[in-house]
């Protein structure tokens, strides 16, 4: 009777002596070199450390008396298991798809919770059903991953690669529209869709108001929505409201330099969405600050006063800033995070409240002399947020804010590296729109005389870019 083959494992169980690759990605690797197996099936270079030797004294240094322990060849100084592409077309939307999960909301989110992020527990399942939310997750994967690699041949074929499934997305919409002006077909997809490619114009640095635009046809559909399907489809209702509420707080704010201004007299285009949210959750971009951003997104229609109604505007403000004021957050640390996380989601709260606070009292002159010191405190409660944290992904609004009206050097030096420290956190190319506009703000401050503001120097240049 021959012998039974001895039994082998398929995996190695996870070690400290797998490929670099395997290790940098937290992957059990077989250890088979020179390429293991997940590198082989992945098409990833499989980087191995150099094997460590003893090398006794050389006898060309006869004053060292004790061997040294040197290291045959230095290590990479950073490997990127992103940076590789499978060659084929399926391995490759599988790659763009992981990178999303693992890569893209991470950099975006100010605490990253999968069970509550709808970027994952609703976008992905939907990515599955229907090919025009793949295509929206593939478009914003390809654009980021684009702008991360060091190699100008990929970059070419990733920005391609975001353009094509951007046309995809836009082919999606379009067949879906309904031509009696009624909910397009895959309603909550539709609109899901949309208010990616609006983080993909933030992504990609557009300066245009198509943005306006396609944040005017979600307002569209939520308010279309029956208060039977807001109670039935709560969970996907909730996410959609959030996901808009969170950019339609930067289109307020662009709504009055913008060339095509959003709210017209014929047509207030982006009234604010009011919907019963889910208690006890911590929001990817807003963190705890839904309902401050749901106020922030009020404040366009101050400056849209009325001839016939001179006390509505006034009267508007006041309801704002009372309600800024006295605006309290949920207790992150009731929602079981984790204290670093819950402190910084505070201090991006309090950060979001005075900034908010600053976009309101610019419509006034009477409370102008009120701004400087908010901005100051703006930039307290920022510094309290160590670089890196997941919360300085939303900290691009009171950033912005703030810095536009300091005077102080060293203050505009720190805001500037801040800046700096969250686009390489995202790669976002609205940040460097953002530096631009300020660096023109503040020149003839640091030349010796009086910075411009902020929204001059956006309606000269003509720009309109999101602050999400």
């Amino acid at each position: 009777m021959a012998e039974p083959k001895p039994r082998q494992r398929r995996f190695a169980p996870r070690s400290r002596t797998g490929c670099l690759t395997c290790r940098t990605r937290r992957k059990r690797c077989d250890n088979a070199q020179p390429q293991c197996k997940n590198c082989i099936r992945l098409n990833l270079t499989c980087e191995w450390q150099a094997l460590r030797k003893i090398v006794a004294e050389p006898p060309v240094q006869p004053h060292s008396t004790s061997p040294e322990l040197q290291i045959a060849m230095p290590l990479p100084s950073s490997l990127d298991p992103w940076d590789a592409l499978p060659g084929d077309g399926a391995l490759e939307q599988k790659h763009l798809l992981q990178y999303y999960i693992e890569a893209l909301v991470p950099s975006i989110s100010v605490a990253h919770i999968p069970t509550t992020s709808f970027y994952t527990s609703l976008y992905v399942p939907w990515s599955f059903q229907i090919e025009g939310m793949l295509d929206a997750i593939l478009a914003i994967s390809s654009a980021q991953l684009a702008r991360r690699t060091a190699d100008e041949d990929r970059e070419k074929h990733l920005r391609d690669l975001s353009s094509r499934h951007e046309r995809k997305c836009y082919g999606f919409i379009k067949e879906r529209l309904s031509p009696s002006g009624g909910l397009p077909r895959n309603t909550y997809q539709v609109t899901a869709v949309i208010l990616i490619l609006v983080g993909l114009e933030a992504l990609n640095g557009v300066k245009t108001t198509r943005w306006l635009s396609q944040l005017k046809s979600v307002q569209r559909i939520l308010n279309a929505l029956s208060p039977e399907q807001s109670i039935i489809d709560c969970v996907e209702v909730d996410s959609l409201h959030r996901h808009f509420t969170y950019h339609f707080a930067s289109a307020s704010l662009m709504a009055r330099v913008s060339n095509a201004s959003v709210a017209s007299s014929t047509e207030q285009a982006l009234i604010p969405v009011s919907a019963a949210i889910m208690p006890g959750t911590i929001d990817p971009l807003m963190g705890i600050s839904y309902h401050l951003c749901d106020l922030i997104s009020r404040i366009q229609y101050v400056t849209a006063s009325n001839p016939a109604f001179p006390l509505a505007t006034e009267a508007s403000f006041h309801v704002i800033e009372s309600g800024i004021k006295s605006w309290a957050y949920e207790d992150p640390f009731a929602l079981g995070v984790d204290t670093p996380i819950a402190l910084d989601l505070i201090a991006l709260a309090e950060a979001y409240r005075l900034a908010a606070l600053i976009q309101l009292y610019r419509t006034s002159p009477m409370h102008a002399p009120l701004i400087p010191g908010c901005a100051s405190r703006v930039m307290e409660f920022i510094a309290r947020i160590p670089p890196g944290s997941p919360a300085e992904a939303s900290l691009l609004y009171p950033v912005f804010l703030a810095g536009a009206e300091l005077d102080d050097e060293l203050a505009i030096e720190r805001c500037f590296k801040r800046l700096e420290c969250i686009q390489k956190r995202n790669w976002y190319e609205n940040i460097g729109s953002a530096q631009k506009v300020l660096k023109e703000v503040w020149r003839p401050k640091l030349e010796g005389g009086e910075r411009r503001d902020w929204e001059e120097v956006v309606r000269e240049w003509n720009w309109s870019f999101t602050l999400g």
